[in-house]
């Protein structure tokens, strides 16, 4: 019980990062915002093993272990980073919440097609379900044309950085302690970006967006991702899945009572749709037990 409690309270502070975000960006262009959050993110994570005596953890990196980091660091962090505060700043808050959930479909259809992961009933009809969510998103119920909105692209695009950074983790480093991967992410992103944005940066720092920013870094990107792992170690990895099923609905709740966003019809069938595909999926989704295989540090085979 201790464990799902945790993960709850981790997705409830996972559900505010598109509404952070989506205030940020009124602040500053979208790649000032992504560099601020990654850079930021990796210099309190690293303080954080520094306080907590696991420092050795990064020091003890091997070079190949370094150079798969460092490219799922520019898919990831970098890429997928881009193109999800490129499209938050063209569509709703909403949309984004919805969009990129698609993240854990993306992972269980690359997890079949590169790691030769089994191939379930659960995975083709979560899929159709899904995909018939975002194209109802998309194209608002189908009355408009059939090409999606740039925003909507982008975060799917999003997505799919996301999870191919994931299926790379699982076959190549998936015995790393899961906090080394999250500071390797960040810390690349930050560099690049940072080094993208540098005489940017200064002009948009303020005290009136300083609230929000801090409130990304430490509420979602520091203790939301902390209490998810946290929660890894008091429950089984299926549970902590299912339990993710509410960020969406958090994040949507948060998009309306804080940002003043109007849920439209077609989001709220496209939204349950998606929710209701991607339950499906993790049901079944064998990804979940690498979770546990990284977070234990053991590497397990894969079907």
């Amino acid at each position: 019980m201790k464990g799902i409690t945790i993960a709850l309270f981790s997705c409830m502070f996972l559900g505010l990062q598109p509404v952070f975000s989506k205030v940020l960006l009124s602040y500053m262009p979208p790649i000032v915002l992504a560099a601020i959050t990654s850079f930021s993110a990796a210099l309190l994570l690293i303080f954080i093993l520094e306080i907590e005596h696991k420092i050795r953890e990064i020091e003890e990196l091997k070079s190949r272990e370094v150079f798969v980091l460092v490219f799922i660091g520019l898919l990831s962090g970098f890429f997928g980073q881009l193109f999800f505060v490129n499209g938050l700043a063209k569509t709703t808050a909403t949309n984004a919440v919805l969009l990129t959930r698609t993240n854990s479909l993306l992972i269980a259809i690359f997890g079949v097609m590169f790691l030769k992961e089994k191939l379930t009933l659960n995975h083709i009809v979560g899929s159709v379900i899904m995909f018939t969510g975002v194209a109802i998103i998309a194209t608002k119920n189908f009355s408009v044309s059939l090409e999606p909105a740039q925003g909507d692209v982008l975060l799917i695009g999003a997505a799919v950085c996301w999870a191919s950074a994931n299926i790379i983790m699982k076959r190549y480093i998936c015995y790393l302690p899961p906090e080394v991967i999250v500071i390797g992410r960040h810390a690349v992103a930050g560099i690049v970006l940072t080094s993208l944005t540098f005489q940017q940066i200064p002009a948009v720092i303020n005290l009136h967006m300083l609230p929000y920013l801090l409130g990304l870094v430490i509420l979602v990107i520091i203790v939301g991702q902390y209490l998810w792992y946290y929660s890894l170690e008091h429950t089984t990895a299926e549970n902590v899945g299912l339990i993710s099923l509410t960020i969406p609905f958090f994040g949507v709740l948060y998009s309306v009572l804080l940002l003043g966003e109007q849920l439209t019809p077609y989001q709220i069938v496209g939204g349950s749709l998606i929710i209701a595909g991607l339950a499906v999926v993790e049901i079944h989704l064998t990804t979940l037990h690498d979770i546990e295989c990284r977070i234990r540090g053991v590497h397990t085979p894969h079907h």
